[in-house]
């Protein structure tokens, strides 16, 4: 187990969820809001769709046992247009919705981590990138892995 392994199954597991969009697996940025924007768009009409992973923080508990867990904290940051006459908030729902499925089927993340905790959605809003009004969401998800003390 590895925090790239961990982090290449959390993308693997979001490119797996139908309508996902585009998937970073690491913070993108631009001063530019032109380029920013074309990192996250996909499909027809170029429609914004993008998800990033990134972790945000690491712990590291000590143990009795000849292993000590490493505790990644990730976020995942997802930005879709918005749309009020395609009551693109419904759309934009069901895919957290699919999203946090797809994680409670797969707590191991394709055995790279020993557990993980719920996916949890702390942040659901509207936001403007440059002058683009988008869904905006921030999940975390927390992986657990063992390391053998050496």
């Amino acid at each position: 187990m590895s925090e790239s392994g961990i982090r290449t199954q959390i993308k693997t597991i979001l490119e797996g969820v139908t309508g996902i969009g585009v998937v970073h697996d690491y913070e993108r940025w631009s001063n530019d809001w032109t380029t920013f924007l074309s990192l996250f768009k996909h499909g027809a009409g170029s429609r914004i769709n993008g998800w990033i992973v990134t972790r945000f923080k690491v712990d590291e508990e000590e143990e009795t046992t000849s292993h000590e867990p490493s505790i990644h904290h990730y976020k995942i940051k997802g930005i879709y247009s918005l749309k009020d006459s395609a009551a693109s908030e419904k759309a934009f729902n069901l895919l957290i919705e699919a999203i946090r499925a797809a994680f409670r089927a797969n707590y191991q993340l394709n055995d790279t981590a020993s557990n993980t905790t719920p996916l949890k959605v702390p942040v659901i809003e509207n936001r403007v990138f440059g002058s683009v009004l988008c869904h905006y969401c921030e999940m975390t998800l927390t992986a657990e892995e063992y390391d053998a003390w050496s």
